[in-house]
């Protein structure tokens, strides 16, 4: 039976975590710099953890112990995939392993679900390369967030920032972010229209004599992009936490999302490490659909569509991307009948992106047929609003 550390315990599994140094989240936990919870298989002398932090869900320790991973398999199911215990959110989990073997264990310890496998990159930076203050646009400034600018009546987050992560989330309150972490924001008009803020900070055990390391995430309103925001907003941020105590500024992302990682190059991050993640949405047909995607970005669209296929057979209701992904994995493969069929469904659902149907490459098979203008007029429809 797994069981839940105090805070006063933390302190016990530390040695379990050590060849998790990309995860600065497990030494902020720790060392009670941000919420989460820890679970062992036993309180006086773990050898099995599970965290629950806010950079993701980390597992460590021994695998070899049947029992201990017959209970590991109950907390996942009767905790965490229920929605129990969580930190950030509540369907679904990000998860990391050290050491690596715990791989080969995922199917025994989540036998419902398998795990969408994806690399990340972590950079870190000891010196900003950017002069971010001759490149900020005109009509555009630089704040740091601070209690003065978060009680400021006349500036508001916009939606799309404010909804990505909330000023704060992560830190247990704002007042937790504002007297522990750090950040800053581009502001137009009375809009915040761009953010770097702190995740999490604590001593990472990579480097002994690298001190405390804050780890810092990025966001920009889609209709202030392509402005270099996210890149300026970094680099404050950065310059910042490096002149007032911190040795290191940490940032994760995607191993296919180049945007992200050619802004912190840009800025003076560098990489550091590569390491994985297991991803689970505890929706089944979502983390069928997610596996999908997974494969049709890759350009496997065999397995796109079964794994669509298995989605559709779940249930009758879907977002329009989820059958539209499917249309498009038919028409690579050629199959215009199945093709038809979800794109018809996909524009059924309200689906409107009418450039991307019109001229993507994997719909072509479909072009010429008495369906296709049809199905580009519905579409058209549903991007204009008209019935």
């Amino acid at each position: 039976m797994f069981v839940e550390l105090g805070t006063d315990q933390y302190e016990r599994v530390r040695d379990l975590y050590q060849g998790m140094d990309h995860s600065l989240s497990i030494h902020a936990l720790i060392e009670g710099n941000n919420p989460g919870h820890i679970f062992v298989d036993n309180a006086d002398q773990p050898r099995t953890a599970l965290a629950l932090t806010v950079e993701g869900y980390l597992l460590a320790g021994d695998d070899s112990d049947p029992a201990t991973n017959e209970a590991l398999r109950r907390l996942f199911e009767e905790q965490i995939f229920s929605g129990k215990v969580f930190v950030g959110e509540d369907s679904c989990m990000v998860l990391a392993v050290e050491p690596d073997r715990w791989e080969a264990r995922l199917p025994e310890v989540i036998p419902t679900h398998q795990a969408d496998k994806l690399p990340r990159y972590l950079y870190l930076c000891t010196e900003v390369k950017l002069d971010w203050r001759n490149r900020v646009p005109d009509g555009y400034s630089v704040h740091r967030i601070d209690r003065a600018l978060v009680e400021d009546p006349d500036l508001v987050f916009t939606d799309a920032i404010e909804e990505w992560v909330p000023l704060g989330q992560g830190w247990g309150s704002l007042d937790r972010f504002l007297e522990n972490g750090a950040g800053f924001c581009v502001v137009h008009g009375n809009d915040i229209v761009a953010r770097c803020m702190a995740d999490c900070r604590g001593h990472s055990r990579a480097d002994c004599r690298a001190g405390e390391r804050i780890d810092v995430g990025i966001i920009t309103d889609p209709a202030h992009r392509r402005r270099g925001l996210a890149s300026i907003a970094a680099a404050a941020t950065a310059e910042y936490c490096l002149s007032h105590g911190f040795s290191e500024v940490g940032w994760h992302c995607d191993y296919d999302n180049a945007g992200s990682w050619k802004t912190a190059e840009k800025v003076g991050f560098e990489r550091a490490s590569e390491y994985f993640y297991y991803y689970y949405i505890y929706e089944l047909a979502d983390q069928l659909a997610q596996l999908g995607w997974s494969c049709f970005k890759r350009g496997e669209y065999r397995e796109t569509t079964e794994y669509y296929e298995q989605v559709f057979a779940l249930r009758d209701d879907h977002p329009n991307y989820y059958y539209n992904c499917a249309a498009e994995a038919w028409g690579a493969l050629g199959n215009r009948e199945m093709a038809l069929k979800y794109l018809d469904l996909a524009a059924e659902k309200g689906w409107a992106a009418l450039e991307h149907t019109r001229h993507v490459e994997r719909l072509q098979a479909l072009h010429g047929t008495p369906e296709w203008e049809e199905l580009l007029a519905r579409i058209s429809q549903n991007q204009t609003g008209e019935d």
